[in-house]
C-alpha cells in the first residue's frame, strides 16, 4: 500500500466516503478514470481481471517511474451491471494496486431487485465502496462525488440530486475559498449536447460553484466527450473502458478501450484519452481514399479524444496547410465489426446496431492527388501536437 502514503484525503463531513487520512502533499495527482466497467457474467469480470486491469497497473508502473505525484482510480459509476456478487471482488482487484480507489453508483449499481427503496436498493453498493456522495481534497482541487440517479425501480429511474446531496453540497462549498478548483464526479450526464445547455439538475450545480473552475467528470453515454459548459466549466463525459458493452471491442462512437488522464501539476490541470494497448502519443488513425464508405474520395482521420478546441490541419506540400472538414459519421471500424465480425444471439446484435450513432469526432480532406503524401498535425487545448503521415 505504498501509494496512499502520498494522498492526502480530508473527509469534510461526517457523510464523507470512508478512507484514510494520510500526510499532505499538494503536487498534484493522476488520475485515472474508467467509465462504465458494467460486469454482468463470470467471463467479462475474469476479462476485466485478466486484460484491463494489467493495462491500468501498466499505467500506474509509468507514473511511478516519473516521479512521487499521487495517483487515484475513479470508476464513473455502473461498476457492475446488476451483479451486485461482482462488487467485492472488483473493489479487491482495485485495492490489490495499492492507489485510492474513488466511485460513484451508477444505476446498475441498484440492486434491481429492491423496487421503491432507493437506500436499500444501494446497500450492497454502499457496503463495498462507502457513501454514495462525499468530499475530499485531492492535490490542490476538491473532488466531489455525487450519486445522480433518482432510482424507483430498474426501469422506473430519473437523473437528478436529491435536496439531502444538495444541502450538503451547499454547506461544503461554503467552506470551500473562492478560488478552490472544483471537480465533481457523477454518472450520468450533465451536458445537453442536443440542446446545447446543462441539464437543470446540472445547473443547478453550476450555479452553486459559481465562479470557481468546474470540472464534471460522467460516464453512462457510453460514449467520449469533451464539453466547455461555461468558461470556468468542463464536461469530461467518459465512454466504456471495456468497448461496447463486453460485446464490442470497440466503443460504438469508435472510441478505442482506454480511460481518461487527468494530471494536475503546478496547480493546473491538463487531461487526454488513454488507450488500453498504447502509449498516451497514440491519439487518431486515418482512412486513406477508398476506405470510408460515402466519403471514398477524401482521407478520413478520427481523433477519439478530440473537442471543439482542437486544431486539425493537414499539408500535401509540408507549406501549405490546411484545416480538415470536421464532420459526422457511424465509426468505420465498429460498423465493420458489427456487420462482418461480430456473432452474438439477434437481441445483442440488435442491441450492438442500435448503439450506431455518428460522432464527431471524424475530420477529411480531399487531395489534390493522390499521388501526394499528406501529413496530418492535430493539436490539442493545451498545444501537445500529434502528427500522422497518409502516403
Amino acid at each position: 500500500m505504498k501509494k496512499l502514503k502520498h494522498l492526502f484525503i480530508l473527509a469534510l463531513l461526517a457523510t464523507a466516503q470512508p478512507t484514510v487520512a494520510q500526510e499532505a502533499d499538494n503536487t498534484g495527482f493522476n488520475l485515472i478514470v474508467l467509465g462504465d466497467s458494467q460486469t454482468q457474467t463470470e467471463a467479462q469480470i475474469d476479462s476485466f481481471e485478466s486484460d484491463i486491469m494489467p493495462a491500468i497497473a501498466s499505467i500506474l508502473a509509468e507514473y511511478d517511474r516519473e516521479d512521487d505525484t499521487p495517483e487515484a482510480i475513479l470508476i464513473t459509476g455502473d461498476v457492475v451491471w446488476d451483479t451486485m456478487e461482482h462488487l467485492p471482488r472488483i473493489k479487491h482487484m482495485f485495492d490489490k494496486l495499492g492507489v485510492q480507489l474513488l466511485t460513484v453508483p451508477g444505476n446498475h449499481d441498484y440492486d434491481r431487485k429492491i423496487e421503491g427503496r432507493e437506500r436499500r436498493a444501494l446497500r450492497d453498493y454502499c457496503r463495498t465502496f462507502g457513501k454514495r456522495y462525499y468530499a475530499m481534497e485531492l492535490g490542490n482541487s476538491l473532488f466531489i462525488g455525487l450519486d445522480n440517479i433518482l432510482y424507483n425501480n430498474y426501469f422506473d429511474y430519473s437523473l437528478g440530486i436529491d435536496r439531502t446531496q444538495m444541502r450538503w453540497l451547499r454547506r461544503t462549498l461554503r467552506r470551500v475559498s473562492e478560488d478552490k478548483r472544483i471537480i465533481i464526479a457523477m454518472h450520468a450526464p450533465a451536458y445537453d449536447a442536443r440542446k446545447g445547455i446543462a441539464i437543470p439538475y446540472a445547473q443547478e450545480i453550476i450555479d452553486l460553484v459559481g465562479d470557481r473552475e468546474l470540472h464534471l467528470i460522467t460516464g453512462h453515454g457510453h460514449r467520449n466527450n469533451t464539453f466547455d459548459i461555461a468558461s470556468n466549466v468542463v464536461e469530461h463525459s467518459v465512454a466504456q473502458v471495456n468497448g461496447n458493452l463486453w460485446h464490442a471491442p470497440i466503443c460504438a462512437d469508435g472510441t478505442p478501450r482506454g480511460v481518461l488522464i487527468v494530471e494536475e501539476r503546478d496547480n493546473s490541470l491538463e487531461w487526454h484519452f488513454r488507450t488500453l494497448e498504447h502509449s498516451a502519443e497514440y491519439q487518431m488513425v486515418a482512412w486513406s481514399e477508398g476506405e470510408v464508405k460515402d466519403n471514398e474520395e477524401y482521407v478520413v482521420v478520427k481523433i477519439w479524444g478530440v473537442d471543439d478546441r482542437w486544431s486539425v490541419r493537414c499539408s500535401e506540400d509540408g507549406a501549405t496547410w490546411h484545416d480538415m472538414e470536421r464532420f459526422a459519421i457511424a465509426d468505420p471500424e465498429y460498423m465493420r465489426y458489427v456487420e462482418s465480425e461480430a456473432s452474438y444471439p439477434e437481441i445483442i446484435m440488435e442491441r450492438l446496431r442500435r448503439s450506431a450513432i455518428p460522432a464527431r469526432h471524424y475530420f477529411r480532406y480531399r487531395r489534390t492527388s493522390t499521388d501526394n503524401t499528406l501529413t496530418i498535425k492535430a493539436t490539442d487545448r493545451f498545444g501537445e501536437t500529434f502528427e500522422m503521415v497518409i502516403p
